[in-house]
């Protein structure tokens, strides 16, 4: 690895560029401020503000049989004891987030971005459910494995409907599916949670970025949980009457004639 992705790395874990570029000289061995300063062309005045900061935090050692030398702290030192502080103050943030604010907005709608944090959201919100969750989506679904699982094993009824081919080996739910192949990447993810709360998800065609609104707006969630039930009702009158059957349940709206109407 060479020195600036060092340097990157230290700086995603708080260090400044100075305290980063001054602690990969020591790890080469001691050196005095002077001699720092020189290796890395920074001001003398600059390295040891710089030194006596890092030495209060614990990263740096001062050499007591010179008294003007400084060594590197171990990464293992470092780096044991800052997982175990970002650990506590992300326990402690959301302990005091979730009290001050019980994380639910009344009636109001609210957009995010990213497909990790969604999938997060998605499994903050099963792991809430008492009675029974909905999802339309053609996504792996095994990213909500785990939450799905844990959802029924406490009772949770999981239904999940999908136009396309959806495994869903080794998870606990009720599988509705047109079983068609897909023929591009599966952009869609629909969720409702104890007619309580939804959130409805999907890949933007040009940026390819994931979008996600998620809400407890009554109507809303009365909206998508209706569609989510309807597209299965769908797919049972199908595998009843035939695809024939959405012929005679048109209406002749300009929706239907944009083939919006999936079959």
């Amino acid at each position: 690895m060479d020195k600036e992705k060092m340097i990157v790395c230290l700086k995603n874990l708080g260090f400044s560029r100075l305290e980063a570029e001054i602690y990969i000289v020591l790890l080469d061995g001691a050196k005095s401020g002077y001699q720092i300063a020189k290796k890395i062309a920074i001001s003398r005045p600059s390295v040891y503000n710089a030194l006596e900061h890092m030495y209060d935090k614990g990263i740096i050692l001062q050499l007591h049989d010179s008294g003007s030398e400084y060594i590197a702290q171990p990464p293992s030192v470092i780096f044991k004891r800052l997982r175990e502080e970002y650990t506590a103050n992300t326990e402690l943030a959301e302990k005091i987030l979730t009290k001050y604010s019980d994380n639910r907005f009344e009636e109001r709608l609210a957009t995010f971005k990213g497909f990790k944090t969604i999938i997060a959201r998605a499994e903050e919100m099963i792991a809430d459910s008492k009675s029974e969750v909905f999802i339309n989506t053609g996504i792996d679904i095994h990213c909500l494995k785990d939450a799905l699982n844990k959802a029924a094993d406490i009772g949770v009824n999981v239904t999940v409907f999908s136009f396309y081919e959806l495994n869903t080996d080794n998870i606990s739910c009720r599988v509705f599916s047109h079983g068609r192949k897909p023929f591009g990447d599966c952009s869609r993810l629909m969720l409702s949670c104890d007619s309580r709360e939804i959130l409805v998800a999907n890949q933007n065609n040009e940026s390819c970025e994931w979008i996600a609104s998620v809400t407890n707006n009554p109507l809303i969630v009365d909206i998508i949980t209706e569609h989510i039930h309807n597209d299965i009702y769908l797919l049972k009158l199908r595998d009843r009457f035939g695809s024939e059957i959405y012929n005679e349940l048109k209406i002749g709206s300009e929706f239907e004639g944009r083939d919006r109407i999936i079959k």
